[in-house]
């Protein structure tokens, strides 16, 4: 069991990828499951993609359930949102942090609705980094890039990456 710390806002930074994501990433979903709510890792630290270092899951829920499954997040130790600019109630993110093998990682967990569009987009979108290195060299460029321009604020970073992130997935032509 990987207890829920509270979560620390960081500077953006550029960490390269490492295994360890998909380990505490796993623990994590194992954790988080129930019979009525399941969690997809995705995001940069899910498709061998350096960044933030930031574990990224969706906690999928399904359609009514998810009063019961932010209630189920809270429960496990995790907290509102740390940004200025936090999703809308009705996608909302919490935060946390974990210590895993002796190391603090940072969790963003996005409650979507399970078989969603965004839920399909993220698939998607991690598949295409899974299957293109090429791809994956872009977007780590694309974030060194924007640390480049001296920019350290999470939020303001997310807004610097957005770019490319959307012109993928429209080349994907996922809705």
């Amino acid at each position: 069991m990987i207890t829920l710390e509270p979560y620390q806002l960081i500077d953006a930074n550029f960490f390269p990828w490492r295994p360890i994501y998909l380990d505490v990433a796993q623990a994590l979903s194992t954790q988080i499951s129930t019979s009525r709510i399941d969690v997809l890792h995705f995001g940069s630290t899910s498709a061998k993609v350096g960044g933030k270092g930031i574990i990224d899951l969706s906690i999928l829920y399904y359609q009514g359930e998810r009063e019961n499954t932010v209630a189920h997040l809270y429960a496990l130790g995790f907290q509102d949102q740390h940004s200025d600019q936090p999703f809308p109630a009705h996608r909302p993110r919490k935060d946390a942090s974990v210590t895993y093998q002796g190391e603090r990682f940072l969790i963003h967990a996005h409650v979507i609705e399970k078989d969603s569009e965004e839920y399909h987009r993220q698939l998607a979108y991690k598949q295409h980094l899974l299957d293109n290195p090429d791809v994956r060299i872009k977007y780590e460029n694309t974030k060194h890039a924007i640390l480049a321009q001296g920019v350290r604020d999470q939020d303001v970073y997310v807004k610097h990456k957005a770019p490319y992130v959307k012109d993928v997935l429209a080349k994907l032509n996922v809705k």
